[in-house]
């Protein structure tokens, strides 16, 4: 059996031999100690290996004997080492390529952020930079668990942070804490949420400042929680309080009467602007010097469209990396003519949403009315909606430090 791993280290030769009497050629270098191994015969040709040592003595044997040799192959680490003398730029290219490769990721170079709703996020990115992760930072410069802890020490509205380190990217997740609605438990008076007529008042604690038929703005105190003792029955021309006010938590319901309005419109005849199937997608290459275009040779000929811009950008020593694509979809406008009745019943929908944006949910409405702004000439329709409704409008608000000193 062939020692492969010789065979690789000193080098082998696969050729071809066409003549007569193979035998006498194999038999001949044997005899000389011509080592040949992976003999194939196909037709009049024969196909085998030998080492690179026995190559001019197989190839003089053949010449002596008239055989046609063909050379058909060189391998193993001789022919390597020629190749790659021959190629060395390209081998330093390589590893000078993989070097940068594996110190380019080394850096962070993108920094997400997810699952905030309150939390400003260029605040979240602005803690992180300061505890060592930011585009640019190197790796080997932060450790991920300390920057979690040290965030949340500076962070209090969170309750939890993880630094998921994935390639050159770090994806910040947190959980904002849910926080307890502050309720006032001090004095305090009921005041109306908004405009309204009263219709009912129910004083539980407090003393009341308006009664049925009282027409209130939104702010005015119904029920105040500073109450003042009742002055006794006396016939003196300056009768005296019975004692000082005190301050109280005003209880109570105030129901009363209140309106809401709606506005809607709609033109006679509509323009909308929808998008054809065409478009036109250009990708460009980001570096420190200029944008190249990658994809998307060609000028913009729509006359309406619509255009999408996305980039995603790395920062290094050098300068900013990246890539920025722009996608162009045509549009064209579509115009539709409506009947007066159909306008109505549209601008009728468009004031009924916007009434219902001002309405609180489940508020139980008494009485609507709709008007028609517009006069038949006009070529928009004008709709205003507006309803009746009894609710309750008391609202608490605590009593201001210079009225409970006064």
């Amino acid at each position: 059996m062939a020692n492969k791993f010789s065979d690789q280290m000193g080098g082998f030769i696969s050729l071809s031999l066409k003549g007569e009497n193979y035998e006498k050629v194999i038999n001949l270098a044997l005899a000389r100690g011509i080592y040949i191994w992976d003999i194939k015969r196909n037709n009049n040709l024969i196909y085998l290996k030998v080492r690179t040592s026995g190559y001019e003595a197989f190839k003089s044997i053949a010449d002596e004997n008239n055989y046609e040799i063909k050379l058909l192959k060189r391998q193993g680490m001789p022919f390597w080492k020629t190749v790659m003398k021959r190629r060395i730029g390209l081998l330093g290219g390589a590893l000078i390529f993989i070097a940068a490769l594996y110190l380019m990721s080394s850096f962070v170079w993108l920094v997400q952020v997810s699952g905030n709703n309150k939390v400003d996020q260029k605040r979240i990115l602005m803690t992180a930079a300061i505890h060592g992760i930011y585009p640019g930072a190197a790796k080997w410069n932060f450790s991920r668990i300390e920057v979690e802890e040290a965030m949340l020490r500076d962070m209090s509205e969170l309750s939890y942070i993880q630094c998921d380190v994935r390639g050159v990217k770090v994806h910040i997740k947190v959980v904002e804490k849910i926080l307890p609605d502050k309720e006032i438990t001090g004095p305090c008076h009921i005041v109306a949420a908004q405009d309204g007529v009263v219709e009912e008042v129910l004083v539980l604690e407090g003393q009341a400042n308006v009664k049925s038929g009282s027409v209130v703005a939104k702010g005015d105190i119904l029920i105040s929680g500073i109450v003042f003792p009742p002055v006794p029955y006396a016939m003196a021309e300056n009768p005296v309080p019975s004692g000082e006010p005190y301050h109280v938590r005003a209880r109570g319901k105030v129901m009363a009467r209140t309106w809401y309005e709606g506005y809607g419109e709609c033109s006679l005849i509509s323009e909308k602007k929808v998008f054809t199937e065409k478009e036109l997608n250009k990708l460009y290459l980001i570096t420190p010097w200029k944008n190249l275009l990658l994809k998307g040779w060609g000028d913009n000929k729509f006359i309406f469209y619509e255009e999408n811009a996305k980039e995603q950008v790395w920062h290094s020593p050098i300068g900013n990396w990246g890539l920025s694509s722009l996608s162009i979809k045509e549009q064209q406008i579509n115009t539709t003519k409506y009947s007066e009745k159909e306008a109505v019943e549209i601008a009728r929908e468009k004031a009924l949403q916007s009434l219902n944006q001002k309405m609180e949910a489940n508020l139980k409405v008494s009485d609507s009315h709709f008007v028609v702004l517009s006069s038949p000439s006009d070529s928009i329709v004008r709709i205003k909606v507006s309803v009746e409704s009894i609710q309750d409008i008391s609202q608490v608000h605590p009593i201001n430090a210079g009225e409970i000193s006064n």
